[in-house]
């Protein structure tokens, strides 16, 4: 029964681009990841240098709470991201990383361009997923993320300002996941109300691309030493560039390599 699941989910991503997979947070955990979250954009949101008018944005929650750790590998939409971004790869089987780890509230009045994350057209298969978790309700009013079916698969990018005929508004409960390939074109629709429409979002990758950041330079000791083997496989401390040729001879180390010294901002 698992196995059907995921592979109509699976078929979902690469036929149309997106799925969304029911309640996999409890409304509960949701409310406490979001509080947590608020509480961090209030201690952090002013030093961030990535300044969005459209948003309020949360990065690399990784390094400022452990809570979140385990969605790093969450065993209710991992496996779907996992056989997503291994198709194509040398026996269907590729490691994949994690790019970034990140919350996002649509401010009220703006609405997000359609786009492509994956920065690349006419990809045959995968090379990036996102995965968001909606902390909050996403409704008509409050900014829910729209996408164009099936436009992972145009040799093109999306037109400014375009609305598409067939474009389609995401709407989901409190708990619930939308996983698409990043090339889909997408963003989100206007917020009408003063609502909060938090997302979790957790962007995965095949292991040879760039993350948005540096994990190895950006995780405390004390995160790192929580995190188990497959967290730190997905967070690239086995795929960091090899320092030099002296070094080692594979692009993938065979042992998990320590974070820099990091504390985050006072």
């Amino acid at each position: 029964m698992k196995d059907l699941f995921r592979n109509k989910h699976l078929a979902n991503i690469l036929n149309n681009g997106y799925t969304v997979v029911n309640n996999v947070i409890a409304k509960n955990e949701c409310i406490k990841l979001k509080k947590i979250g608020k509480k961090i954009y209030k201690d952090y949101g002013k030093k961030i240098k990535i300044k969005n008018p459209l948003e309020e944005t949360i990065y690399n929650l990784h390094n400022k709470n452990k809570k979140f750790l385990k969605y790093i590998n969450f065993k209710k939409t991992f496996p779907i991201v996992k056989k997503a971004l291994s198709i194509g790869g040398y026996k269907n089987n590729c490691d994949i990383i994690i790019r970034q780890v990140a919350m996002r509230n649509p401010k009220k009045g703006h609405a997000q361009q359609l786009h492509n994350d994956t920065r690349i057209i006419g990809c045959r298969y995968p090379l990036v997923i996102h995965v968001i978790y909606m902390l909050d309700d996403f409704t008509k009013d409050n900014g829910a993320t729209r996408l164009v079916p099936k436009s992972h698969r145009k040799n093109s990018y999306p037109l400014n300002n375009k609305v598409y005929q067939n474009e389609k508004k995401i709407y989901g409960k409190q708990g619930d996941a939308l996983l698409f390939d990043a090339s889909l074109w997408h963003g989100s629709s206007k917020k009408i109300k003063e609502q909060d429409r938090w997302g979790m979002i957790f962007s995965y990758s095949r292991w040879f691309l760039k993350p948005d950041f540096d994990f190895n330079k950006n995780t405390p000791d004390k995160i790192f030493k929580k995190l188990n083997k497959n967290q730190k496989t997905l967070l690239g401390f086995k795929s960091n560039p090899m320092k030099d040729e002296f070094t080692r001879a594979s692009s993938l180390s065979n042992k998990f390599e320590k974070p820099s010294k990091y504390k985050l901002p006072n």
